[in-house]
């Protein structure tokens, strides 16, 4: 009876391991590019979050919480309403120099820039418009500090698309009828827009050299100039992929602004401008892309320049309410608070400000000099 019962255990442990021994799964998947490039864009965000915070740079605190947000894996599990515990300010992170964030911040903003030109569509998208955004804030917070412009990317010498379509003129695409909005799911129609876009520009500011004063005018010669050098390029993207472009129009529509303000009517074309960029930007690859991100950072510069700011996403329209919430941004905007409410002492707090603001509160509004809970006539306690 023990001889069986020993053989039925040594049958069954033999068949426990032979169900337990791992099979040789191979290499383990590769992570995707765009998945790496996402995933650091987030983490260099969220560093630059918690930077800014500390330099009480409240704008580019607002604009880098909404690009880590956006940058949040869609897939991951949502962030928690409560911010961990965290301690004081100075024990978590040394005080930045202006002058150390913004080169990191323009170092951030090419890093992204880059990573654009070989992700996915979608991801590239979002990272040219978020590196776009960050190179401004760079430039800005410079100016505003009066720091030294951060080095920008050198444009790189990459030749010229060949003057025609190497395959045969008869399966050239069609150019959209001119007057019309031509759809934006392919490249056809992303490529259209943008020539469409230029053509408006270089009308636009032509008109505009009759009614700016002398200083503005030099600027927008020279940026006319840059205008139709963009139009000639879009061309030659179409003749590269073999698309028929849209034909030039004698002349466009100008808000009924222009007259007036001819330099914020300026400013609100290349804004618009940005989308058409970020879309081709998402819809091409190679040389193709590499051509739209550098129109992308061009119009936004100039959008910035007539006045019209950019916001956090160059090109792309994001709702902020739907956005997932960061909890980078919950422990930065919690460090703010505490920072806040060391500098202010106890009885300074004052029934106006929101109950959520109230570390402390009480049942009325009597001063007191005792915060460590004593009582006296006609006082409660403090309460934590």
């Amino acid at each position: 009876m023990r001889t069986l019962l020993l053989a039925f255990l040594a049958v069954l442990v033999l068949g426990v391991g032979a169900v337990l021994v791992p099979r040789d799964v191979g290499k383990p998947q590769a992570v995707p590019f765009s998945e790496t490039a996402r995933s650091e864009a987030l983490s260099s965000t969220e560093t630059l979050l918690g930077s800014a915070s500390l330099l009480e740079s409240t704008d580019t605190v607002m604009l880098l919480t909404s690009q880590a947000q956006a940058l949040l894996q869609p897939s991951g599990p949502p962030a928690s309403s409560t911010p961990t515990a965290t301690p004081s300010l100075r024990a978590t992170q040394d005080r930045p120099t202006r002058a150390g964030f913004v080169s990191a911040l323009s170092a951030s903003a090419s890093r992204r820039l880059a990573d654009a030109a070989n992700a996915d569509g979608g991801m590239a998208r979002l990272l040219a418009a978020v590196g776009t955004a960050q190179l401004l804030e760079s430039s800005r917070l410079a100016t505003n500090w009066g720091l030294p412009l951060p080095a920008t990317r050198p444009g790189e010498c990459r030749p010229a698309p060949p003057p025609s379509c190497p395959a045969s003129t008869g399966t050239s695409t069609t150019a959209p009828t001119p007057g019309t909005a031509p759809t934006q799911a392919d490249l056809p129609g992303a490529l259209a827009a943008v020539v469409s876009s230029e053509q408006e520009a270089i009308y636009a500011y032509q008109v505009a050299l009759t009614k700016l004063d002398a200083k503005a005018s030099a600027t927008a010669t020279t940026w006319l100039a840059r205008h139709q050098e963009l139009l000639r390029g879009a061309e030659a993207q179409g003749r590269l992929h073999c698309i028929a472009t849209p034909p030039r129009e004698a002349g466009y529509r100008l808000p009924a602004t222009f007259a007036a303000k001819p330099g914020l009517a300026l400013g609100s074309m290349e804004s618009s401008s940005l989308t058409a960029y970020a879309d081709l930007v998402a819809l091409s690859e190679g040389e193709t892309r590499q051509w739209a991100i550098d129109g992308l950072v061009d119009a936004a510069k100039r959008s910035q320049a007539w006045g019209t700011p950019v916001g956090p996403f160059a090109g792309l329209a994001v709702d902020g309410k739907a956005l997932p919430r960061c909890r980078a941004a919950l422990r930065v905007h919690r460090k703010a608070f505490l920072c806040w409410r060391q500098q202010i002492p106890s009885a300074w707090l004052v029934p106006w400000l929101p109950s959520k603001l109230q570390p402390c509160t009480r049942t009325n509004h009597t001063p007191t000099t005792s915060p460590t809970g004593s009582t006296g006539s006609g006082r409660r306690p403090w309460r934590q």
